[in-house]
């Protein structure tokens, strides 16, 4: 393999896979898929995958911290094919600036949900 491949290769597994060579793995499970480090649904408000807690200075923010749906492999999978799937016609600049919306966002989160329940 030539070097701008195995390049490569190595951050797409650092992305998808399991990326044991972060330091604040495993945040949420051992094993847990790293692709949806930062959530793009957040906040979902959805207290089955979370819940807003107090913080020091008395006001509320949705914490995750007991989220586990979208580290399992099939659920990033899924919807990274969802997101894949509405933006294949756009540049990048063009498929975030139409993923920032958050209703949209929720829909993905739903439909996978749908698919892939939170057990």
């Amino acid at each position: 393999m030539i070097e701008l491949a195995k390049n490569h290769l190595k951050k797409v597994l650092e992305v998808c896979g399991a990326n044991r060579n972060c330091e604040y793995y495993p945040c949420h499970f051992d094993g847990q898929v790293c692709l949806w480090c930062f959530c793009p649904f957040y906040p979902c408000e959805d207290e089955e995958l979370g819940e807003y807690v107090e913080r020091k200075d008395g006001t509320k923010v949705w914490s995750c911290m007991n989220c586990f749906w979208v580290h399992r492999e099939e659920v990033a999978t899924e919807i990274l094919k969802e997101i894949l799937e509405l933006t294949k016609d756009k540049s990048i600049d063009e498929a975030i600036e139409f993923l920032d919306n958050h209703e949209l966002m929720l829909e993905i989160k739903e439909k996978v949900k749908d698919k892939y329940p939170n057990r």
